[in-house]
């Protein structure tokens, strides 16, 4: 694998940056906060979350800052580095975070110096880089006893929620409730929940068409590097998914699909017959349980799901 940014990612997000921030998901506290306490970043104590900002964050391949965002909500500002390769997505994030320090880099190359960092965090970004050199790039910037996080937000079910043959501590988080499971019940319980807005899957799976040879999130690939990995890595310890309902407009659906890297990447003509057909999807599978009314606006439905996965350092 090559040990350079992969050239897909940085065409995509040197150019889409703008819409990718406008469009992508952020992060649910619900999430977040088992995310924190996992990495050893938060506590609770006395029925309360206690915060240690203290502790230094590295946040590798942040693009414009979707979780950043998150951090900064819990108090993180000035023991929070971000690493980014894409100048266009540095370019948004330092518009938005003017305060935090951010620095052009890969997981390749990572400019900060050893054993610097307590927590190593990389969201909606891993499967791009996903190989032993990246590992042993991010264990050199850890602390002893420093933690590991990835986080992904996902459109519909796939190979990435099959936990095996490690049998790490698994959590699914509905909106109001917290159930302990088993490794192997976790496919089950996310196809039923997506299964309450299918017009969503639909749309996901129809854009996934368009997806050749391209490092993505949902082939599970970048299970592959940890399993292989018995140098710089523990297993798996924690994974947790949230699933949840969000909603979109629906001529927003087109600019929300349009931020993936392999839609980007279409030329005009292809563009216009992607949207087109992708609206057609739309109309042909939303059901009016789908629709809702906010504010005198029309809605659509959609389900979602974020997934978060924990690993200590191997030093």
């Amino acid at each position: 694998m090559s040990s350079t940014p992969h050239s897909v990612a940085i065409h995509s997000f040197n150019s889409n940056h703008a819409v990718y921030d406008e469009h992508r998901l952020s992060y649910s506290p619900k999430i977040t906060e088992k995310f924190l306490i996992d990495l050893k970043l938060t506590k609770v104590s006395e029925g309360s979350l206690k915060t240690d900002t203290n502790k230094k964050i590295l946040e590798l391949a942040s693009g414009t800052g979707k979780f950043t965002e998150s951090l900064t909500k819990y108090g993180w500002s000035d023991t929070l580095t971000v690493v980014e390769p894409s100048e266009g997505m540095i370019e948004t994030f330092q518009e938005n975070f003017p305060h935090i320090e951010a620095k052009q880099g890969s997981s390749y190359d990572i400019p900060v110096p050893d054993n610097s960092y307590d927590a190593v965090i990389i969201a909606q970004g891993f499967h791009w880089f996903s190989d032993n050199m990246s590992l042993k790039e991010i264990n050199r910037v850890l602390k002893p006893g420093g933690m590991f996080g990835c986080i992904w937000n996902f459109d519909a079910p796939s190979g990435a929620i099959t936990i095996a043959p490690a049998d790490p501590e698994v959590e699914i988080i509905y909106d109001d409730t917290h159930k302990n499971v088993k490794a192997a019940d976790v496919p089950q319980l996310v196809d039923s929940y997506f299964e309450t807005h299918p017009w969503s899957v639909a749309t996901a799976n129809f854009t996934y068409s368009y997806d050749v040879n391209v490092p993505q999130y949902r082939h599970g690939k970048w299970r592959d590097a940890l399993r292989k990995d018995k140098t710089y890595f523990r297993p798996i310890s924690k994974e947790n998914f949230y699933l949840y309902t969000t909603t979109i407009k629906h001529d927003h659906v087109p600019r929300y699909w349009g931020t993936r890297s392999y839609i980007t990447k279409l030329n005009a003509q292809e563009r216009a017959e992607y949207e087109s057909k992708l609206s057609s999807l739309v109309d042909e599978t939303v059901t009016e349980s789908d629709k809702s009314i906010e504010n005198d606006t029309a809605y659509l439905k959609k389900a979602v799901g974020t997934h978060t996965i924990v690993l200590e350092v191997n030093k």
